[in-house]
């Protein structure tokens, strides 16, 4: 089957630098590092939720039913040379696919892995024998710790609550066994614990709203390109700013962080004054992987 062992070093190197990794010098430790990162339970499901719309329903197509061509997935042809057409080359350049002898296109073995390592199916109750359970080992002596946390995450089981914290998007640390908590808004856990795969019931949670302000000038995020379409109309209405995690094209899609002053969003392509670059500057939506809207105002105005 494909794997990431068939990609040239300077794919797993740049596949590595994507995800954020730095270059460990050798070719076996990089195509290591890269095996290791796309197993881990998550990890994929986490990187895909990020993606496009289309690109993350074309990787759980050949993830879930196989290989397939490009026509059938994206509707177009391919001229079978080179990288794959957009949106493919988002996930053959981060190692989630590959093109086979046959031309077709597969989900890496490792890619795969790691997308069905983190289900959600509950496991039966199972009996536990009181008698023989140890004595609890005495608490330790240690200073209050005292974090922020924004959400709270209630499981059915421990065995729930352990798959849901190893969902890198959810930021969740466990505090009882059944109980974890993050840092993160509800709207972003949420939507990372259902693109690994969760049924959630978020009746309290935080929902972004295009028509109304759901908590007025509080701070929300929202991640996929759907929810940051709302966001973005939000912040144009509201005139209030976003910070962006935003996926340049010119740097070989390493993402960089910027405050920006929305003034348009017309056609997926927001615009608006860039604080980072001084400058007026456009914003396409299926490169922004999050977006968070603050509470402070606009400060620049087109002229």
């Amino acid at each position: 089957m494909p794997s990431i062992d068939q990609l040239d070093a300077d794919e797993v190197r740049d596949a590595l630098a994507l995800l954020g990794l730095d270059d460990p010098g050798s070719t076996h430790t990089a195509r290591r590092l890269l095996r290791e990162q796309l197993i881990a339970p998550g990890m994929v499901a986490d990187l895909v939720s990020r993606a496009e719309d289309v690109t993350a329903e074309v990787f759980r197509t050949v993830a879930i039913d196989g290989a397939a061509s490009v026509e059938d997935l994206i509707g177009r042809g391919w001229a079978g040379r080179g990288r794959l057409p957009a949106p493919l080359d988002w996930l053959q350049r981060r190692a989630l696919v590959i093109v086979g002898d046959e031309g077709l296109v597969h989900a890496t073995d490792e890619a795969r892995h790691g997308y069905a390592t983190l289900t959600f199916d509950l496991p039966p109750a199972e009996d536990v024998d009181v008698d023989a359970l140890e004595e609890p080992p005495p608490e330790p002596t240690a200073p209050l710790l005292i974090e922020e946390a924004r959400t709270v995450v209630i499981a059915p089981t421990q065995a729930a609550l352990d798959r849901a914290a190893a969902v890198p998007g959810a930021a969740l640390r466990t505090v009882a066994d059944t109980v974890a908590i993050s840092s993160r808004p509800p709207l972003v856990v949420q939507s990372a614990l259902e693109s690994a795969g969760a049924e959630v019931s978020a009746a309290h949670g935080i929902t972004v709203s295009e028509r109304e302000m759901t908590l007025p000038g509080a701070e929300e995020e929202a991640v996929g390109p759907r929810a940051i379409r709302q966001l973005v109309s939000r912040a144009l209405q509201e005139q209030r700013q976003l910070r962006l995690e935003y996926f340049a094209s010119s740097r070989g899609g390493q993402a960089t962080e910027r405050v920006v002053d929305p003034w348009a969003f017309e056609d997926d392509l927001l615009r608006g004054y860039c604080h980072l670059r001084s400058a007026e500057r456009a914003f396409a939506v299926d490169r922004i992987g999050r977006a968070r809207l603050l509470a402070t105002a606009v400060s620049h105005r087109p002229e």
